[in-house]
């Protein structure tokens, strides 16, 4: 569906290693390949240093468009390591008498995502919005100045990134329906694809909308809108049929989660 956006910030998004947490594990924490909307909106919110629990409405999908591919040529691989994680009280329960009762420290399995020849792994992400929205004003003015509030992770902040090749876009169109895309695609939006057996294309079930919860037993975040997406493992052009996309420059198709 278009919808009414008339800019697009594009950006590669770099780092060593990344974990994007899997809604639905627990104890081994699985990771998505690519970050999802909601891990790369945090991404957004921690430029504009706004607190972990306001910024979903604030970059809800109507007001803020998000896509993502793998750069094209980067491969990127999953490892299983097993992480300490230290007690919130870490440092209070060493310095008491209880520091040998309690537990200090827990072990989970945490699947990384990682370059298989030490380099980096690398995304391209693209951000739809509205110039009369004063909050993306604030985005580009941020950027552009490498003013990145809060800092860049991917997914959690042992994982620092970093941007390279800002870009703000303002020469694209809407195309109905494309031959050929070069970003993720939700299930809406994909009709047909051409076989290719040189190409791995990945679905996953992915979180599009958290809602902040509070109660007297329970806070925290739960998706209110979940859908599957669809993404060539390495960012190679797709072939087949979908809709609502949005032509670049002339030359790169991309769709939005």
């Amino acid at each position: 569906m278009k919808s009414d956006i008339d800019r697009i910030i594009s950006f590669k998004l770099c780092g060593k290693f990344a974990h994007f947490r899997k809604f639905y594990t627990n104890a081994s924490s699985l990771s998505y390949l690519i970050p999802p909307r909601t891990a790369l909106i945090g991404l957004l919110a921690s430029v504009l240093k706004i607190p972990r629990d306001e910024y979903n409405e604030i970059f809800s999908p109507e007001k803020c468009r998000v896509s993502v591919s793998v750069s094209p040529g980067i491969e990127i691989r999953k490892q299983t390591q097993s992480m300490n994680y230290l007690h919130t009280k870490y440092f209070e329960l060493i310095s008491t008498r209880d520091m040998g009762k309690k537990p200090k420290h827990s072990q989970c399995k945490l699947e990384l995502l990682m370059s298989p020849e030490n380099g980096n792994i690398e995304y391209c992400v693209y951000i739809g919005y509205n110039s009369e929205n004063g909050i993306f004003k604030n985005l580009e003015l941020s950027l552009t100045k490498n003013d990145l509030g809060y800092g860049l992770y991917f997914g959690q902040r042992q994982f620092r990134c970093f941007i390279e090749d800002l870009r703000i876009i303002t020469d694209f169109v809407f195309v109905p329906e494309s031959e050929y895309l070069d970003s993720i695609c939700s299930e809406d939006n994909w009709k047909d694809v051409v076989p290719d057996v040189n190409m791995r294309i990945i679905s996953e079930q992915m979180p599009i909308h958290f809602k902040k919860i509070a109660g007297k037993k329970l806070t925290g975040r739960e998706p209110t809108i979940v859908r599957r997406i669809y993404f060539e493992s390495c960012g190679k052009r797709l072939k087949g049929v979908f809709t609502n996309c949005y032509l670049l420059e002339g030359d790169k198709y991309i769709s939005f989660y």
